[in-house]
C-alpha cells in the first residue's frame, strides 16, 4: 500500500468516528510505512489518534492469499499494538474492545460506565471489529468467525463506479436489516436484505465500509445499549 492511500484510509476512519454517536472511537489496522510487514492498530475520534490501554486489542490475525493463517509478532508501542510478518498478508482482522461509556443527559461521553459516573443517563457497551484487505484472492470471501463480520462476495478487486456486495453475519449467520455505509456517515447507510446482502458502490482508490448494530441492554447498571462497529479498509480500481 502507498503513504498517501494509508493516509487516505487513516482519515476516512477517523472522520467515520466523528460522525456517529459520541461514543463512537473506531479501531482499525495500518501499515507501518517505515517497516516490511509490520501494521499497527489505531484507536481514534473526533479527526485525531488517541493513545488505548494495549489489553484492548482483542485479536489481530493474518492469513495468506490461500487462507493459511499467518504467525505474527505483537507487541505494545508508544503508538499503539504493533504486529510483525515475516511475510506479506492478504487479509488481517482486529477485534477490539472500547470499553463502557456513559453521559449525563446534555454532556460528553467518558469513557467510563454508567455506575461510576453519577448522574448518567445513558451508556454504551462498545465492540469493533475489522478487517483490511492487502490482497484480493478467494480468502476475503471467506468468513473468519468475528461475531460480527462483514464479508465481500467476491474475490475480485471491486470496479470503481460498479455494483458491489457484501454479506453482514451475527454470530455466523447472515443478518438481514444491518446498516452499512460506503464512504458515507452512518445516517446514509443501506440495509442488508433478507440475506444478509448489501449493494454498494465503490469509488477509485481506498474506501472505507462501516457497518454496525446498536441493540438495548437490560438490566445491566454500567450500559443502557451494546455498540458494535465494524470497518472494512480495501482499495478498488
Amino acid at each position: 500500500m502507498k503513504t498517501a492511500m494509508l493516509r487516505s484510509w487513516v482519515l476516512a476512519a477517523l472522520a467515520l468516528a466523528a460522525a456517529g454517536t459520541a461514543a463512537a472511537h473506531s479501531a482499525w489496522l495500518e501499515r507501518d510505512a517505515q517497516a516490511a510487514n509490520a501494521f499497527v492498530v489505531r484507536f481514534g475520534h473526533e479527526g485525531a489518534t488517541e493513545p488505548y490501554p494495549p489489553e484492548r486489542v482483542i485479536a489481530v490475525r493474518a492469513f495468506d492469499a490461500a487462507g493459511r493463517a499467518l504467525p505474527l509478532r505483537r507487541e505494545a508501542g508508544p503508538d499503539g499494538v504493533r504486529v510483525t510478518l515475516a511475510a506479506s498478508p492478504a487479509l488481517l482482522t482486529l477485534d477490539f474492545d472500547n470499553g463502557h461509556w456513559s453521559r449525563v443527559e446534555g454532556g460528553a461521553w467518558v469513557n467510563r460506565p454508567m455506575n461510576e459516573n453519577p448522574g448518567a443517563t445513558e451508556g454504551s457497551r462498545a465492540l469493533d471489529y475489522g478487517k483490511t484487505i492487502v490482497a484480493w484472492s478467494e480468502t476475503v470471501t471467506r468468513p473468519v468467525g468475528q461475531p460480527f463480520e462483514v464479508v465481500p462476495l467476491s474475490a475480485r478487486p471491486p470496479r470503481a463506479g460498479q455494483p458491489w456486495q457484501v454479506r453482514v453475519l451475527i454470530e455466523g449467520r447472515p443478518a438481514a436489516g444491518v446498516d452499512v455505509a460506503l464512504n458515507a456517515y452512518a445516517a446514509h447507510a443501506v440495509q442488508t436484505d433478507a440475506d444478509g446482502v448489501a449493494t454498494l458502490t465503490p469509488r477509485q482508490g481506498p474506501n472505507r465500509l462501516w457497518s454496525g448494530r446498536r441493540t438495548p441492554l437490560v438490566g445491566d447498571p454500567r450500559a443502557t445499549r451494546l455498540s458494535i462497529d465494524y470497518l472494512l479498509l480495501f482499495e478498488a480500481r
